[in-house]
Order: structure tokens, then C-alpha cells, then sequence
């Protein structure tokens, strides 16, 4: 069980640990994670099912701002191994996911209050144009502390079982949890805020307001606003496109 739990630890950290986007945002899907977990333990089968069943939790979730409103690969790689060892039904399993997907939340935000301070001394490289101690706060102290940080509890709770990260959960203070909530909280504004920059065209404002204020009056699902983004992006797509031709007329 040792060497079943090193290995989900070290695909957590993989999948999570932002070494390679390419390949962090390929196999942190709990339906890909699935597979490799099934690898682990000898049970593809049941890991592709388990992951399946986890995934359809998160259909249609975006991260604004990079602030996740649930971990899926923690979820994943603590859920699926322990339904796994136990025969778990797939609701069960479902259900054992949901409270270490909100623990994967505050382990993010924990992440970037720690690179804050490696990106401060980085900041300090850079002006001070010491750039051969660049990457070692920029990116591999960040990423080796990261690895502390995200193999630990997935090693603890497929070692011991998800009860020992349960309580560890119950002893953090209430106002350490509430401080790292509201932080996460801050981040989508920033994230549209970021968005707002990088589009740079005023006249696709109106499209992003009617946007963010129809999802937030009318609460219909991701799926269904991408589909009505879609639906007005073609349309002014061919409005434009007429218009071209109208003047070139």
C-alpha cells in the first residue's frame, strides 16, 4: 500500500503541480485520473468508472482569475483509491469527493500565499538583473514546495484512509479556513478584471456585461451560456462580415 500510495501522491503533485500545463491540465481530469489510479491499483475498470461518475460534477467549470471553485484532482485521487480498496458504490464515492474537493481549494490558496514570498525575492533578482538566481524562486523552490504541499495529504489519506485527512480538516481553526475562503473569493475579480484587460476592445464590452450579469440573474449552466456566446459571436461574426462586404461594395 506504500508504494499505491507514493505514486497517487506523485500524480497528484504532477497533475496539479504546474511544472507542464500541456500536461497538468491533460491528466487532471477525474476521468483521465481515473485511469492512472486504476493503474495503480490494478483496476482500470473500476477507476475509469469511479472517475467517470466524478467528472459529470464538474461539467461545464471554468477557474476565473486561475481560482478553482473545486479541486477535481484531489477529489479524484483521494475519493478513487479509497473506493476502490473498499468496493465503494460510485454515489459513495461521489460523495466522499465533494468535501476534499473543497480541501484541495484551500491547499490552492495556501499555494499562492507562500509563492508570494518567492515571487517577492524574484522581483528583487530581476531588479537587481541577478538573473541566474532567477529560476530557483521563479520556478523551482515554487514547484518543490508545492510538491510538500500536494503529495502530503493525498499520501496520508490513501496510506491511512480519508478519515485521517477529515480530521485533520476539523482541527484547522475557523478563522484560518474563513481567511483562505474570502482570499479564493477575491480571485474571480480579479480574473475578470484580467480578462477585461487582455480583450483591450471596448466594443466587445457590451457582449461581456449582458454576459457576466444574464449568469448571474438568470443561473442557467456553463453549457448552456456557451452555447448563447456561441450563438452571438456568430452573429456578429456575420453582421461584420456583411458589413465589410458592404463597404468594399
Amino acid at each position: 500500500m506504500v508504494v499505491q500510495a507514493v505514486f497517487v501522491g506523485l500524480l497528484y503533485w504532477l497533475a496539479i503541480g504546474r511544472a507542464n500545463y500541456y500536461i497538468s491540465f491533460a491528466i487532471r481530469k477525474p476521468v483521465v485520473m481515473g485511469v492512472f489510479i486504476g493503474l495503480i491499483f490494478g483496476n482500470v475498470q473500476a477507476g475509469l468508472l469511479y472517475g467517470a461518475t466524478i467528472q459529470l460534477m464538474y461539467m461545464g467549470g471554468i477557474e476565473a482569475g486561475g481560482n478553482i471553485p473545486s479541486d477535481q484532482a484531489l477529489a479524484s485521487c483521494i475519493a478513487i483509491p479509497a473506493a476502490i480498496i473498499n468496493n465503494l458504490d460510485v454515489g459513495t464515492a461521489v460523495a466522499l469527493a465533494v468535501p476534499f474537493g473543497v480541501l484541495g481549494v484551500l491547499l490552492n490558496n495556501v499555494r499562492r500565499t507562500i509563492n508570494s514570498f518567492y515571487n517577492t525575492k524574484a522581483d528583487q533578482f530581476v531588479e537587481a538583473a541577478e538573473y541566474d538566481k532567477l529560476s530557483t524562486f521563479s520556478f523551482l523552490l515554487p514547484w518543490l514546495t508545492n510538491g510538500v504541499l500536494y503529495f502530503t495529504p493525498v499520501f496520508i489519506a490513501t496510506l491511512f484512509g480519508p478519515s485521517v485527512v477529515q480530521s485533520f480538516i476539523a482541527i484547522i481553526p475557523n478563522w484560518l479556513m474563513s481567511g483562505l475562503t474570502n482570499a479564493g473569493n477575491m480571485l474571480p475579480a480579479l480574473g475578470f478584471a484580467l480578462t477585461l484587460v487582455v480583450m483591450g476592445k471596448k466594443q466587445y464590452l457590451p457582449f461581456f456585461v449582458i454576459g457576466f450579469f444574464a449568469f448571474s440573474v438568470l443561473g442557467f449552466s456553463m453549457l448552456t451560456g456557451a452555447i448563447f456566446a456561441l450563438c452571438f459571436a456568430m452573429i456578429a461574426s456575420l453582421y461584420r462580415l456583411n458589413s465589410d462586404e458592404g463597404d468594399a461594395a
